[in-house]
């Protein structure tokens, strides 16, 4: 006869429990709508959540640049800007939320800026959906 299990393994449960932990951390402060601009985010599969000490640069379809409330007209100014915010909390997570019809170059380049400016922390927004849609 054999014996009968006596012992579980866990190892894939605990793998599988920590990567979601790390989805949801880094998912969870996402979406902030700190500026009035009509942007169309592109879709995720995860949940909205709101976080007020993120530091936002919004880049809408028709080329408006802002950070957090403030409107910007150029990328070196913007820099100049997150910068100084930088400065002040340099562990704040930074997320580009830009309209899901701007170029993959665009991002790129707020992404670039963003590091110059010494952002360790960065994220990129997507439209939350409800988890009835999920």
């Amino acid at each position: 006869m054999e014996e009968p299990i006596s012992k579980i393994d866990i190892t894939p449960l605990v793998g599988v429990a920590l990567i979601l932990v790390i989805v949801f951390m880094v998912t969870s402060p996402l979406m902030m709508t700190p500026v009035d601009m009509n942007i169309d985010l592109p879709k995720a599969k995860t949940v909205e959540s709101k976080s007020e000490s993120n530091i936002t640069i919004t880049y809408s379809f028709d080329g408006k640049l802002a950070l957090n409330d403030t409107e910007f007209h150029r990328l070196a100014e913007l820099k100049n800007d997150l910068q100084k915010k930088l400065v002040e909390h340099p562990n704040r997570l930074v997320v580009i939320r830009a309209d899901k019809n701007v170029t993959h170059r665009v991002v790129l380049e707020l992404l670039t800026v963003a590091k110059k400016a010494g952002a360790t922390r960065i994220a990129i927004a997507t439209l939350q959906r409800n988890r009835d849609q999920v």
